[in-house]
């Protein structure tokens, strides 16, 4: 396929036995069933319902399966891909599996199974609906992808998070997590969730009587020492301080 200059699309099964390559057109794999392992410079990804991958052409993958799977894959000749990723994205697309790629999934298995194009069962033919989809897929790719780990992150910020974890939900290698995050957010993940946590303890010490060991297991810290360290490094002041002072401020402004 390396003068692909049609698009190949058609359902493949994976094996246990991994193999690393590249090649010179695109390939959007869609999940159908099970888990595909897939590896690039920058994502150690667990491919299954949860979301869609797109390889630019070129990418260098490692991949492999360790149990019974299915794949829709589209193999996309480089011409029809031109402009599509930049930058770190030339390393792979990954895009939640939601409703919207369930309905591309949905078209293009109709294709696939003879029931839009009656002319092939085995092998999809290229023609001008399928060239659309193909640049409704594009569209879809082009938006921001909706962190997971990020959500992760706010959703269990009061409990032990490991960088390594976050890393492995979001699909990336470790090495380059942190990285990407920084570039996302700003903050390196540590820096995030700390804020959090102190953003936390300010509202419930401001709304809130509990001591402040209580509010500071409630945040994710297990000794209330862990908390006045963070007031003191990021308000220069400790938490008892910080919610006289809040409240006495409160009451000279009735």
């Amino acid at each position: 396929m390396d003068s692909l200059q049609t698009i190949v699309g058609e359902r493949r099964t994976y094996t246990s036995v991994g193999c690393s390559h590249d090649h010179p057109f695109a390939q959007l794999i869609v999940p159908l069933t099970g888990t595909l392992f897939i590896e690039t410079q920058v994502y150690q990804l667990e491919l299954n319902e949860s979301s869609v991958f797109f390889l630019p052409p070129g990418c260098s993958h490692y991949f492999h399966a360790n149990n019974p799977n299915e794949f829709l894959v589209l193999d996309i000749p480089a011409h029809l891909v031109t402009g599509w990723v930049h930058g770190n994205t030339s390393y792979g697309i990954r895009a939640e599996f939601e409703e919207r790629w369930r309905a591309i999934r949905t078209l293009l298995l109709a294709e696939l199974e003879g029931q839009l194009f009656p002319s092939s069962a085995s092998c999809m033919p290229q023609t001008d609906s399928l060239l659309h989809l193909v640049h409704y897929i594009r569209s879809l790719l082009k938006k921001p992808y909706s962190s997971l780990s990020l959500q992760y992150i706010h959703q269990n910020y009061h409990t032990s998070l490991e960088i390594a974890r976050l890393a492995q939900i979001e699909g990336y290698s470790l090495s380059y997590y942190s990285e990407w995050f920084k570039a996302q957010t700003g903050k390196s993940p540590k820096a995030y969730i700390q804020d959090l946590r102190l953003q936390r303890a300010k509202e419930l010490l401001q709304w809130t009587d509990w001591p402040i060991c209580q509010i500071a297991m409630q945040v994710g810290f297990e000794q209330a020492s862990s908390l006045t360290r963070l007031f003191q490094r990021h308000e220069a002041t400790t938490p008892y301080r910080y919610r006289a002072d809040i409240r006495n401020s409160a009451n000279l402004s009735l």
